[in-house]
């Protein structure tokens, strides 16, 4: 059953497109600090120096721009993961992640 909202209490176009941009940047934050935290763990634990860091953080963002274009990127991303590395990390639902 799908609920019926009055158009009254819709988003108005410029009222999502502020949603969309403040989702955006709470996704972006949220990014940053996992890398790092990934660039704290590489430094503490292996000895990872600025150049190293910032290569690793180089490719983080690489690979971040291939996730939003790459339709299977998150397929190749499991098989190295969970395949490859034996991590034993949960696969990505690829049905969901198509919609």
């Amino acid at each position: 059953m799908k609920a019926h909202i009055p158009a009254s209490k819709r988003l108005t176009r410029r009222e999502k497109t502020t949603v969309k941009e403040y989702d955006d940047s709470v996704q972006n934050d949220n990014f940053m600090r996992y890398v790092k935290l990934s660039i704290v763990a590489l430094h503490e634990r292996f000895g990872f120096g600025h150049d190293r860091t910032a290569d690793f953080l180089g490719d983080m963002m690489r690979l971040a721009d291939e996730a939003a274009k790459d339709e299977i990127f998150w397929e190749h991303i499991d098989k190295v993961v969970v395949g490859e590395l034996k991590l034993e990390l949960p696969r990505e639902n690829y049905k969901e992640l198509d919609k």
